[in-house]
């Protein structure tokens, strides 16, 4: 009967009352039972059931398995309501807007106008976040101006242009807010602005490109035309 709160203050003054006449040497498992049985105990949580139910031992064990998987069953279903897609994007293929594998994402702008890129093996999709379409996508395999041979790291900066490491290319390929190419920069090396397999990478509040540079053990901070 009655709320959560309701029950576990219920179930706590049955626990006083077991207590208060003598625990198992005067009152029976029958009475106990009559007392809980009137208290709605799969409302409790699964804390109350650690913390409140089980450390009384005024309820059986099988009773106690039934109240924990009831308990975690609920706990289970109601984070699948939670947190359950409202949209998803792709699918499996190589046409536009499919994927044969997804990597790293990346959010930019607001509202209708938001959008999410993807990377794929040699390329990078970009979708409207509200609409779950597919704007435009970016790359083929290949070393000319545009393409990749391993895609890794997304970023957008704050203009809506798309930076994409490239692994095994040692470079970050730049598309602007259309999907058109504009430029690249860097090359293989332990210089300043050169690359050994980029991974990650984000922009700073002050509109700085970080870049993870694996392969030289360092984070590099660059202008967003890729110099010191």
């Amino acid at each position: 009967l009655g709320g959560r709160k309701v029950v576990r203050e219920g179930f706590k003054f049955a626990e006083r009352w077991f207590l208060a006449n003598g625990g198992w040497g005067s009152v029976s498992r029958e009475s106990v039972g009559s007392v809980t049985g009137e208290l709605d105990l799969e409302k409790l949580s699964l804390k109350d059931l650690k913390e409140t139910v089980a450390p009384s031992g005024i309820v059986d064990s099988d009773r106690m398995v039934e109240l924990f998987c009831g308990a975690v069953e609920t706990l289970g279903s109601v984070g699948a309501a939670q947190y359950e897609a409202s949209v998803s994007f792709g699918s499996e293929g190589t046409g536009p807007g499919q994927f044969q594998s997804v990597g790293r994402v990346a959010v930019h702008g607001e509202g209708s106008d938001q959008r999410v890129a993807a990377v794929d093996e040699f390329r990078v999709n970009v979708f409207n976040v509200c609409s779950g379409e597919c704007v435009w996508s970016v790359g083929s395999k290949g070393n000319g101006p545009g393409q990749f041979a391993r895609p890794l790291g997304v970023a957008f900066n704050v203009q809506g242009e798309l930076y994409v490491s490239d692994w095994e290319h040692d470079r970050i390929s730049v598309f602007d807010a259309s999907g058109s190419y504009v430029r690249s920069f860097g090359e293989k090396g332990g210089g300043e602005g050169q690359f050994v397999g980029p991974l990650g990478l984000a922009f700073t509040a002050g509109g700085e490109l970080v870049v993870a540079d694996s392969g030289n053990h360092r984070v590099q901070v660059l202008r967003e035309d890729g110099t010191f």
